[in-house]
Order: C-alpha cells, then structure tokens, then sequence
C-alpha cells in the first residue's frame, strides 16, 4: 500500500518542472526550512523568490527509491520521506546536472500534507 503523503511528494517534483508558485505556496507550511545539498538554507519567501526571479529553474526533476517512515505507534500526523532526485538546474551561472538524496518531513493538516522540511545531500 502506498502511503497517501507520496502523492504530495510528487505535487511537489510537478511544481519543480514546471516552476508553479501557486503549487510551492499550497504544498508548503509556511514554517517550512529546505537545506540544499549545497548547505544553502531557504524558507519559504527565499525559495519562492528564486523561484520567481529564475536564480533557480529546474528541469527534468525525478524522484525515485522513496521511502516513507512514519511513527511506529500508528501516529499519521507525521510522516519522513527519504529517496534520490535527479534533476537539472539552471542557474545564473549556468545550467547543472545532479544527484543527491532528499529527505523531507511532511505533517498532515486534514486531508491535506504540508512539506515541513526538506534536507538535500549531494551523492558523491
């Protein structure tokens, strides 16, 4: 069975590729800290103005080997997703391609999953 957050994981590699705000502004909890694999650290209004300013532009984002872990106790407020994303990034430097694993802390708000945290390390 597939846990319900990894649809909301996947909204977010959509918003990725196609760089939709609207759908970074709905995923997102609006205490939501994303550490890149670079060490860089965004919340949510730094993030979203590189997004809109194309400091940062993705392409060909994908997601693969998730795993999801939520509290053994049965406990489905919480839930940690941790797998690998390959994508491609344009920079103003440059475009640029990588690897890394993602881990991100997702709490549920109703039927709805809010992205809590996003931490990114570089496969070497």
């Amino acid at each position: 069975m597939t846990h319900p957050v990894i649809a909301f994981e996947e909204l977010r590699c959509q918003a990725m590729n196609t760089s939709d705000i609207e759908l970074f502004k709905k995923l997102f909890d609006p205490a939501m800290t994303y550490r890149h694999g670079s060490g860089v650290i965004d919340h949510v209004d730094s993030y979203i103005e590189k997004m809109v300013t194309n400091q940062v532009k993705y392409f060909n984002v994908s997601f693969s080997q998730m795993t999801v872990i939520t509290p053994a106790e049965g406990n489905d407020t919480f839930a940690v997703i941790m797998g690998i994303m390959d994508a491609e990034v344009l920079r103003p430097t440059g475009p640029e391609k990588f690897k890394s694993h993602f881990q991100t802390t997702w709490h549920r708000v109703g039927n709805d999953w809010k992205l809590l945290a996003v931490h990114g390390s570089t496969i070497q």
